[in-house]
């Protein structure tokens, strides 16, 4: 029987320079850009450490307005403020310098502004936000997360330099290493999965549950590995339909102050739980991958996450009613379950 037709989309990147050194040839990039006067975005830890003079030192001038208040979650305020920023510099690129949520904004405000700046994303986490043209943006009123996605937003170049990741805390490496497997499993378990992706989304599986805890202690090797396992993790973000995962650590991460990357910890072991019974060799293929039995992929994730000092469970996030939870989800198909399983 034939296969299902498939359209898979590369996103529009131009380069993604990676290695050690690899800040180094920000300045080249920015002239290739063609952006002379460029925002650096940053959030308040990075930019009272030593990395960020390095990234100004590397773009030779080019740099000439910094917004360092991005916070978690992405708020609303945040946007328009950085937004305000890079408009009264008359700025005409970004260089995002951060995780996720940096990342994010430099596509928010984009977005927002209607404009088209180039963004340069110098990623120091493995949430993988630099490789997918969506950004996620929190109301500060009610804490609801929205998402928006526009091939136009992809950041056109991207910087996988491990020296750039050495001042990121232990537990937020954690967290988005166990985001980045999130991305990988939900790839693999996806409704319109495909060949292509599922190889990396595998791959990317296998490298990061051997070198996650190696690359706490500093190394560049494994840090290096790791970066681009978290760049084969999202390769099909604009393909793939991810699963209750991801739709509900949209909303569990903003309404209740949790990373991202622990509520991949706590979902996702029960999402896979859930629904093995429906997809054996979607699961079989996680667990081969991490190095667990069959039908062992959910016990395996809850291990890790323990081990990496990540809550595994809802009520070890801080959630004290059940209830509360389940209304939030009150008509999405299957999160009752999984909040069952993931109490």
């Amino acid at each position: 029987m034939a296969s299902a037709t498939a359209v898979i989309e590369p996103l529009p990147i131009d380069r993604v320079y990676t290695g050690s050194g690899a800040r180094n040839r920000l300045a080249e990039e920015l002239e290739r850009l063609e952006v002379r006067r460029a925002l650096l975005l940053t959030g308040r830890t990075l930019s009272r450490g030593s990395l960020v003079h390095s990234v100004r030192g590397a773009a030779d001038g080019r740099i000439i307005a910094t917004f360092s208040e991005v916070t978690a979650h992405n708020p609303t305020s945040g946007v328009v403020a950085a937004a305000e920023v890079y408009r009264a510099a008359g700025a005409d690129g970004i260089v995002a310098f951060g995780g996720g949520s940096v990342i994010d904004c430099a596509k928010a405000i984009a977005f927002y502004l209607q404009l088209r700046p180039p963004i340069v994303a110098m990623g120091t986490t493995l949430s993988g936000a630099e490789f997918a043209c969506s950004f996620g943006q929190t109301d500060d009123e009610t804490r609801v997360k929205g998402g928006w996605r526009d091939r136009t937003l992809t950041p056109k170049a991207i910087f996988l330099d491990p020296g750039l990741t050495a001042e990121t805390p232990d537990w937020l490496w954690s967290a988005t290493g166990m985001r980045a497997i999130d991305h990988a499993a939900e790839t693999i378990l996806a409704t319109n999965a495909h060949p292509y992706l599922d190889a990396l989304a595998e791959a990317a599986l296998v490298i990061i549950s051997r070198k996650l805890v190696a690359s706490l202690v500093g190394a560049e090797e494994p840090r290096m590995d790791c970066l681009n396992a978290a760049w084969m993790a999202h390769t099909g973000s604009f393909h793939i339909d991810w699963g209750l995962s991801h739709r509900m650590g949209r909303q569990l991460g903003p309404r209740y102050n949790i990373p991202h990357g622990h509520t991949s910890a706590i979902l996702l072991p029960a999402v896979i739980e859930l629904e093995r019974p429906l997809k054996p060799e979607a699961e079989g293929c996680i667990a081969e991958a991490i190095g667990a039995r069959p039908g062992g992929a959910g016990a395996a994730l809850r291990r890790l996450a323990r081990e990496l000092g990540m809550p595994t469970s809802l009520r070890e996030a801080g959630i004290s009613d059940k209830d509360e939870v389940r209304q939030v989800f009150a008509d999405m198909e299957g999160a009752h379950e999984v909040i069952d399983l993931a109490w």
